[in-house]
């Protein structure tokens, strides 16, 4: 069973190494890997060309982002199979023997994840994944319990980008959880706990370091139809409760008020803001003006 590893790489020139080993040492070796260099400015392409092996295929692009990288990949893929894994990741030996059971036990899945770890340094902090090997049964449900698929720990069948869309470019940040969330509604997911996947939380150029607008987020993109259903709502009120109070702690409060106004069907944002009647509380006062000047005149 032969299964294409997708590996967006921009400016992980430190990272990447132990990434690309982790995957050269897998117990199931039947494996092209495909390395999408999204127009790196540092060494990241020397560290890699560097690495010998006749599984590793270096693909060069313009920058795009890591969406355009991963949809890249997914095109230039030759097999029926594809893996991702985020080039300051890394996988246990067995990961790709695990990935390979769950596609021959579960053959009609159209996704398949093990477990994840966040790794801090050398301390483990928090271990992720579904609460037991078989097909995920009602995933709004399970995930707002935890989460069970990490764009490090999923292989997917190729053609299901074909009936669901590939990965939303114009998102910026959480384009991952925007592809599960499509991913829960419409194909059937095959998990097991087994941790078999590291995430790194301390390496360069983190993409979750970067503090983005609202109509970056994929929060920004909630299909209206979640507001009628119970469980996927729940799981975007957490979501976006989390994304106000990130943004009121750093102090971009316009930001916060337009990301739980823009969701108000969604979430019971107000709760996550209560605060104190000062120069911050008329700011929010005359954004909901402003937006409600803007519905009016733009329904």
């Amino acid at each position: 069973m032969r299964i294409s590893v997708v590996i967006p790489l921009y400016n992980k020139e430190i990272s990447v190494s132990k990434t690309i080993e982790s995957v050269l040492a897998q117990s199931h070796t039947d494996f092209e890997l495909l390395i999408i260099n999204d127009g790196s400015t540092d060494r990241s392409r020397e560290v890699v060309a560097a690495i010998l092996d006749s599984r590793i295929r270096i693909v060069d692009k313009l920058n795009g982002g890591i969406s355009s990288s991963r949809n890249e990949g997914i095109k230039q893929s030759q097999s029926a199979y594809v893996a991702f894994l985020d080039a300051d990741d890394f996988w246990e030996p067995d990961f790709l023997e695990t990935i390979a059971l769950l596609i021959t036990d579960y053959p009609n899945a159209d996704c398949y994840t093990t477990g994840y770890a966040c790794k801090f340094n050398n301390a483990t902090l928090n271990v992720f994944g579904a609460r037991e090997r078989g097909v995920i049964k009602d995933f709004f449900k399970q995930v707002y319990v935890g989460p069970v698929m990490h764009s490090s720990s999923i292989c997917v069948k190729k053609e299901t980008f074909l009936r669901i869309g590939y990965f939303n470019t114009s998102i910026r940040r959480g384009e991952d959880y925007d592809m599960w969330a499509r991913m829960g509604r419409a194909v059937t997911i095959a998990a097991t706990p087994d941790v078999r996947v590291w995430y790194r939380l301390q390496t360069e150029n983190s993409a979750m370091a970067t503090l983005h607008p609202p109509q970056a987020l994929w929060l920004y993109q909630i299909p209206l139809e979640s507001s009628s259903n119970r469980d996927e709502k729940r799981y975007y009120t957490r979501f976006i409760h989390r994304q106000v109070l990130e943004y009121v702690i750093k102090g971009r409060f316009k930001w916060a008020w337009e990301i739980a106004f823009h969701n108000r069907n969604i979430a019971h944002w107000y709760s996550y803001l209560l605060i104190p009647r000062s120069i911050q509380f008329r700011q929010f006062a005359s954004w909901t003006k402003l937006w409600q000047k803007r519905i009016s005149t733009n329904p």
